[in-house]
């Protein structure tokens, strides 16, 4: 196996918002000074935070005083995009230094290489998503969306969707040698909380979760297998621990 094929494996386990991005970005740094093995990091967020993107005005992308009263922490990520609400979910960040040849050297190629394992982590618990690119998304969504601050308001390059619904919210950063790409896999959704807290977030329709779609809780560790296994099918990768 080369050493393409063979990838790093971290479980992370949950952390305040600002250990999380520090921690990503972290990776990102050695990614791009050392190069080595692509990573896949698991983690959840304790407590709940809402994370705003790189260039997200947060005066206007973020209700301060109702995540003060939820107990929600605000942080920034060094990634693009739009306020995430990080609670029931589980987060994949993925690193890699520019030379890996599993992955093009562009953004969009990239997101539909890592969708690809994520479309099957989904399939293999009984999800019925799909992959589908920007351009295929509801003119409607696309045109209602264009200036809304939140991430599951707003079509992306080679989203997940089921029944036209986001499930998986992503943004990457890619600096000199290297890339970082993390999303939110919704374990659930509370539309009225994300509206609370990202003005013009919970809309109906825009998104779903785990739960809505299966009719059951699924615990954290189901979907960290999951996610495991969507990455060695879909790639033909080896984790190392």
């Amino acid at each position: 196996m080369t050493a393409a094929m063979q990838w790093r494996y971290v479980d992370s386990g949950p952390a305040p918002g600002e250990v999380n991005m520090a921690a990503d970005e972290r990776l990102l740094g050695d990614a791009a000074s050392r190069g080595g093995m692509p990573v896949l990091r698991l983690y959840a967020w304790e407590p709940p935070a809402v994370s705003l993107g790189r260039f997200q005005d947060e005066g206007t992308s973020v209700d301060r005083e109702a995540c003060r009263r939820h107990g929600i922490d605000i942080v920034r990520r060094i990634t693009g995009g739009r306020a995430v609400l990080h609670r029931h979910e589980l987060t994949y960040a993925i690193v890699a230094p520019d030379s890996n040849s599993l992955f093009p050297d562009d953004v969009i190629g990239t997101y539909k290489v890592i969708a690809a394992g994520l479309l099957g982590a989904l399939r293999s618990i009984g999800v019925p998503a799909e992959m589908v690119s920007h351009a295929s998304r509801h003119a409607v969504l696309v045109r209602r969306s264009a200036k809304d601050p939140s991430c599951f308001a707003s079509p992306s390059w080679y989203e997940l969707v089921v029944h036209g619904r986001k499930i998986i919210g992503s943004a990457q950063r890619r600096v000199p040698g290297a890339f970082l790409q993390h999303g939110s896999i919704l374990l659930d959704h509370d539309p009225a909380l994300e509206a609370a807290v990202i003005p013009g977030g919970g809309k109906p329709g825009a998104a779903t979760s785990l739960r809505s779609e299966l009719g059951r809780e699924v615990p954290l560790a189901e979907v960290k297998q999951a996610v495991r296994n969507g990455f060695t099918a879909a790639l033909g990768i080896r984790f190392v621990e």
